[in-house]
């Protein structure tokens, strides 16, 4: 006689169904996505391997640099797992909570774009993915160095004076507006761009910083040199100011006079690339 069919419980193909989703959540905004190739059945057998009694451990992927290691500082590392795996204790696996407590914890921090992705581990562990800010330079304010990224996000780093090892942007006309906010000034944005075309002809290595000037010369950015010089640049890339030669011209003026003398500054005190003729103040004798 042929055996008998066992007829299948309802509740337990929908509980299966429901395990297999969640083991393949993936938080990611608010987006939730099932693998088409993977059965019911084999993804309720693989979640089973997940259930751990532990709270489940984070795994970050780091930002890496050109040379493949990662800039993040060691200690900033250290305090942004603290705070992920704070917002682990008491977590489940195959929920999706703690994937959503992972990335809202990682976002917090100030230091990536948009929300982080999270998901689960083979192991039971979770594994976060984010956009990165990577500093760039450093904003002096009331006697702080205070760290952004090339767009003016704030980090969650500051220095005292001078001990940033960063390009330093002088005085802003906004206060500091907190870790994780935009310096949303105008001129700081003109002194980072203006940093990228400097280091996109080969012009950074003796210059130590952006002045955005005071008062009504705010705005009329002074390229600040190891040599105690200024390089009075004018408006920043993109900006026309009246009676000034356009951004592309003073760029190759500074990269001429590096060419000719060694310097960026031409060893003057005071080098002005704006107008029809390049003037200078020489350093007193």
């Amino acid at each position: 006689m042929a055996k008998k069919k066992k007829k299948k419980n309802p509740e337990i193909t929908e509980r299966n169904k429901k395990v297999a989703i969640i083991t393949a959540l993936v938080l990611g905004g608010a987006g939730v996505f099932v693998s088409a190739g993977m059965g019911i059945k084999a993804l309720d057998n693989h979640a089973a391997t997940l259930i751990t009694d532990q709270d489940p451990q984070a795994h970050i992927n780091w930002g890496m640099g050109d040379s493949g290691h990662i800039w993040m500082p060691i200690a900033e590392r250290d305090r942004i797992e603290r705070n992920i795996q704070a917002s682990l204790k008491g977590a489940k696996a195959l929920n999706w909570h703690p994937l959503y407590q992972a990335s809202k914890a990682l976002a917090a921090t100030g230091w990536v774009n948009g929300e982080p992705t999270a998901r689960w581990n083979d192991d039971g562990s979770i594994a976060i993915d984010a956009e990165w800010r990577v500093p760039f330079a450093a904003v002096r304010n009331d006697g702080r160095d205070y760290i952004i990224d090339f767009d003016a996000n704030v980090l969650p780093l500051e220095y005292a004076q001078g001990q940033s090892n960063q390009f330093v942007i002088h005085n802003p006309a906004l206060p500091f507006p907190g870790a994780g906010n935009q310096w949303n000034e105008p001129e700081v944005h003109d002194a980072l761009r203006l940093l990228a075309e400097l280091e996109s002809n080969d012009l950074l290595t003796q210059i130590v910083g952006i002045d955005l000037g005071t008062n009504r010369d705010h705005g009329i950015l002074h390229i600040l040199t190891n040599g105690d010089a200024r390089v009075i640049f004018g408006g920043g890339p993109g900006r026309s100011r009246p009676a000034e030669m356009p951004s592309s011209v003073k760029l190759e003026r500074l990269v001429s006079l590096q060419t000719k003398t060694g310097r960026i500054d031409a060893g003057a005190l005071i080098l002005d690339v704006r107008g029809q003729d390049i003037t200078m103040q020489r350093h007193e004798n």
